[in-house]
């Protein structure tokens, strides 16, 4: 490398800037839709959203808990949100503790659809600013070509 090469820092694309709605730290609550889980149950927990140094990953973190036909299961981990410019979507990768990282199965990818960002991968997960501050996230399942049934709804409602 040369004395006068001069080294410029990489920048974040702005369209990484939607996902501001997110940044904080949420208690979560809600439930579990009645279907192939069981009947509908609570879902308690909490989840932050803070951008990684840099500004290229937000990180989310949470933690939940909800029952599952009689066992209560404890779902915490962490997801990593960026942004591909080449396809104009957004990519993540989640790491949890229900299980080990699958290359297929731990990733999802999206956009925006009005005000909602949908990220589809084994579920569909789209969450939904609200005008009091709130974000609804609504998760489906598949249940055959493009046909999805609700698997659980919360609300996030924003603490501190």
């Amino acid at each position: 490398m040369s004395e006068n090469t001069e080294f410029e820092m990489p920048t974040p694309d702005a369209a990484l800037r939607q996902l501001d709605f997110l940044v904080g730290s949420w208690k979560l609550k809600g439930s579990t839709i009645e279907g192939p889980m069981g009947p509908a149950t609570e879902i308690l927990g909490e989840e932050t959203f803070e951008w990684m140094e840099g500004g290229f990953f937000l990180v989310h973190r949470w933690s939940s808990s909800f029952e599952v036909a009689g066992t209560e299961v404890l779902d915490a981990g962490y997801e990593m949100f960026d942004y591909d410019p080449a396809t104009g979507r957004f990519r993540t990768h989640f790491f949890n503790s229900l299980g080990p990282y699958d290359d297929t199965s731990s990733k999802y990818h999206g956009g925006f659809t009005g005000d909602a960002l949908v990220v589809t991968g084994p579920a569909r997960i789209t969450r939904t600013p609200n005008a009091d501050g709130t974000v609804t996230v609504d998760s489906d399942v598949p249940i055959g070509e493009n046909t999805w049934a609700p698997m659980m709804t919360y609300t996030l409602t924003k603490t501190g």
